[in-house]
């Protein structure tokens, strides 16, 4: 099966059932991990003040200037959504200018494991979850 073909495959499958989609996201994001053959690393090299966007409550996209990352917490990470800080939010880093795998936390979550992902693959990732049919079309007014 051709790589596009599997991610179809993923994104009608997920649109088909009704429950929450938050576990059909990240079982598809883990999918991704495995057809495309992602390489894990261990840690991040930061050079300014960490951003990331948040793909579902396990995984997020941290872009830096060296590349874009796809990091996977240990635990469902609900804090990431949440605009109020509380003090198990604190994250815990070992340096600075690191993010390390299995020891830093992102808004209190515990970081399992970092990928390595291309421009392309962060794109794909971005709409990984969304059904065929979530984006509508609104032709220009003449």
């Amino acid at each position: 099966m051709k790589k596009r073909d599997f991610l179809l495959a993923i994104m009608v499958v997920g649109g088909c059932s009704s429950t929450s989609q938050s576990p059909r996201e990240v079982e598809a994001v883990r999918d991704f991990i495995v057809a495309t053959e992602i390489e894990e690393v261990s840690e991040i090299r930061l050079s300014r003040q960490m951003s990331y966007t948040d793909l579902n409550d396990r995984f997020v996209v941290i872009p830096t200037r060296r590349g874009d990352y796809l990091v996977e917490f240990q635990r469902e990470c609900r804090e990431l959504k949440q605009a109020k800080i509380t003090p198990e939010m604190v994250d815990v880093r070992i340096n600075r200018n690191v993010l390390l795998a299995k020891f830093d936390t992102i808004r209190g979550c515990r970081i399992a494991r970092i990928y390595e992902i291309t421009g392309e693959q962060m794109e794909e990732l971005k709409v990984l979850g969304d059904a065929p049919g979530d984006d509508f079309y609104l032709p220009d007014e003449k």
